[in-house]
């Protein structure tokens, strides 16, 4: 339904036209910009509450001494006190969801509750906040720079609430379906354990390159299939440093690095504005989540893409660039929610900027430049 309402408003727009510019995508993410109640920006909510409860506490110096199993070790008794209890609130509530959470083999938050303490322990580092306002439909409309007729206007103040609650009703279906997804995960790695500790199975990871059926034929000791897992898992390591085009007719091809470099490395990149705003500052550039904790406040955040995972570091960042994503795609939705400035589908973003380049942002023009800061 997000995506019906959101056609619905773009054509209007562009007054009918297939053809789509900047100006409405802008324009766009002007009308989107308060979603009320969106699932994954309660995330970095309900984090909050942890954070100001281990301050308040007087823990904070010795939680961050901690590492990440023994901090949630902690967390998890009644020593903990308050701090304790928000944490477990929030596992009950957020704890089905992780980075790449629909995944089987990533474990969510309530399986291994360490995987949030260096997120929680980079939020106590630095200070954070939104940078959302409030805007009306009929505010919003008064910011539009496309030429929409009076006739016009006045359907989008009918659509718009629509094309909002859609959002908030997408990001929650995709809550659900995670929960559901979970419990399925949960057994996955119950069952690794038992076939672990029953010798079929050199090790849990393991179960996760076999399909359901295949996993009946180990039980009934079928030891080439074991063998066949392992050198899966290891194919598996080598297809993820693989790029590929983001479309492929017939067989994808391999992007190879000598083609990586033919590519675009200007220092001004045009994307897709999906959040209005500019930002200035230092390019934080990250390729997997692990590294995540390099983040620094101010940052100008630049990944492939985002999902739930990378929600909580949201409050730390000035802005979003991501290569991938839309107007509905998890970053766009939730910069919106934290007024972030944002562009999305900024192709190769990642290899053309560098960690420590300052940036200049600009969620309405949809650019990202690379300058000195002597130039700003």
């Amino acid at each position: 339904m997000s995506g019906m309402w959101s056609q619905i408003v773009v054509s209007i727009l562009s007054g009918g036209s297939k053809s789509w510019n900047t100006t409405h995508f802008s324009d766009m993410a002007i009308l989107l910009s308060d979603c009320q109640n969106v699932a994954s920006a309660e995330v970095p909510m309900a984090m909050e509450t942890v954070t100001a409860a281990i301050s308040k506490s007087g823990h904070t110096d010795s939680f961050l001494a901690m590492d990440a199993v023994s901090a949630a070790n902690w967390l998890m008794t009644d020593q903990s006190g308050q701090a304790g209890q928000q944490f477990q609130l929030f596992l009950g509530k957020h704890g089905h969801r992780c980075i790449r959470e629909s995944e089987f083999r990533e474990p969510s938050w309530g399986l291994d509750p360490s995987k949030v303490v260096p997120i929680i322990q980079t939020m106590l580092k630095h200070p954070y906040g939104s940078n959302r306002k409030s805007v009306s439909v009929e505010e919003a409309i008064s910011q539009l720079k496309s030429p929409v007729s009076i006739v016009g206007k006045q359907i989008l103040k009918w659509v718009v609430p629509k094309a909002r609650g859609a959002v908030a009703n997408r990001e929650l279906g995709k809550s659900l379906a995670i929960e559901v997804a979970n419990h399925f995960k949960c057994a996955y790695w119950k069952l690794s354990d038992k076939m672990l500790a029953e010798g079929y199975l050199p090790d849990k990871d393991l179960i996760f390159f076999l399909t359901h059926e295949e996993l009946g034929m180990v039980l009934k000791g079928s030891v080439n299939l074991v063998a066949k897992a392992v050198r899966r898992r290891r194919a598996f390591s080598n297809l993820t440093d693989m790029n590929f085009p983001e479309i492929s007719v017939g067989l994808p091809q391999i992007i190879r690095d000598d083609e990586e470099e033919e590519m675009s490395t200007s220092v001004q990149m045009t994307g897709m504005p999906v959040c209005h705003g500019i930002a200035k500052g230092v390019a934080r550039v990250i390729t997997h989540l692990d590294d995540a904790t390099n983040i620094q406040s101010g940052d100008i955040l630049i990944v492939c893409y985002t999902d739930v995972g990378w929600t909580p570091y949201f409050p730390l960042i000035a802005g979003l660039v991501t290569e991938l994503g839309g107007l509905l795609s998890h970053g766009a939705v939730v910069a919106r929610e934290y007024g972030l400035p944002c562009i999305v589908n900024v192709r190769r973003a990642t290899s053309v900027f560098k960690s420590g380049d300052y940036v200049i942002l600009n969620g309405m023009k949809g650019t990202i430049e690379k300058m000195n800061k002597e130039e700003e």
